[in-house]
C-alpha cells in the first residue's frame, strides 16, 4: 500500500501530454500546481523552473514561453473533454442513456485528474480563442458545449426532448456539473465528483424537459 509521500511523488511526476516521470512531465505538473495557487499571471518562468527542479534555460528547451505552457495544458484538457462529449454524441443510444454516460464520463475525468480539471474550470477565461474565432475568417474550435448542443439537436429532431435553444440548454446542462465542480474546488463539496452523478443526471433531465 502506497504511503502519502509515494502518492504525492507519483502525482508530481504525472504528465499531461508528456510521459509520466520525465522532466517535461514534472514541468507540466509544477505549472499546474503553481497556476492553481497563484494564477497564470502570478507565476514566473524562474519560479516554474525552480519548482520543477531545473534551470531557467532548461525550461525553454521544453516550452518556449510560460503562455505556451499554460495554453498547452489548457488545450489538452479542453480537447479531452470535447472528445469525451463527441464520443457520446456519436453513440447509438437512447437520449437518457447518453445523458447518464455524459455525466459519468465528465465526473470520471474530473476525479481522474482533479488538478488538471480544476485548471480548465478556473482558468479557461485566459484563453478566449477556445470560445470564439480568432478572426472573422477562422472557425471557433470545437468545445464540450458545442458537442453537447449537437447531442441535444439530435434529441430534439428525434422528438426525445422538447425543442428549444440548444446552445442555452447545453450550457445549462453542463453547468449542472461545472457549478458543482466549482463548489468542490472551493471546499463546499467533499469527496469525488462521481458520488453526485445521480443528482446531476436528474437535474439535467429536468432542465431539458423544460417544464
Amino acid at each position: 500500500m502506497k504511503n502519502k509521500l509515494d502518492i504525492k511523488a507519483s502525482i508530481a511526476a504525472q504528465g499531461v501530454i508528456a510521459v509520466d516521470g520525465t522532466t517535461k512531465a514534472k514541468i507540466e505538473r509544477s505549472a499546474l500546481t503553481l497556476f492553481m495557487e497563484r494564477g497564470v499571471d502570478g507565476v514566473s518562468i524562474k519560479e516554474l523552473a525552480a519548482h520543477a527542479g531545473i534551470s531557467d534555460g532548461a525550461m525553454y528547451r521544453y516550452y518556449p514561453s510560460k503562455y505556451n505552457l499554460a495554453h498547452t495544458l489548457m488545450l489538452a484538457i479542453h480537447n479531452k473533454l470535447t472528445q469525451l462529449v463527441r464520443d457520446i454524441e456519436t453513440e447509438d443510444l437512447q437520449f437518457s442513456v447518453k445523458i447518464k454516460n455524459l455525466v459519468l464520463e465528465y465526473c470520471a475525468a474530473a476525479d481522474d485528474d482533479w488538478q488538471l480539471f480544476s485548471y480548465h474550470l478556473l482558468h479557461l477565461h485566459h484563453f478566449p480563442e477556445l470560445f470564439s474565432p480568432l478572426s472573422a475568417k477562422s472557425k471557433p474550435l470545437d468545445s464540450p458545449v458545442t458537442a453537447c448542443a449537437d447531442i441535444l439537436d439530435k434529441a430534439m429532431t428525434a422528438g426525445e426532448i422538447p425543442n428549444g435553444n440548444k446552445e442555452l440548454l447545453a450550457s445549462m446542462a453542463l453547468g449542472v456539473v461545472i457549478q458543482a465542480a466549482s463548489a468542490k474546488s472551493y471546499g463546499r463539496l467533499n469527496g469525488p465528483l462521481s458520488i453526485y452523478a445521480p443528482e446531476f443526471e436528474r437535474a439535467i433531465l429536468a432542465i431539458l424537459a423544460q417544464k
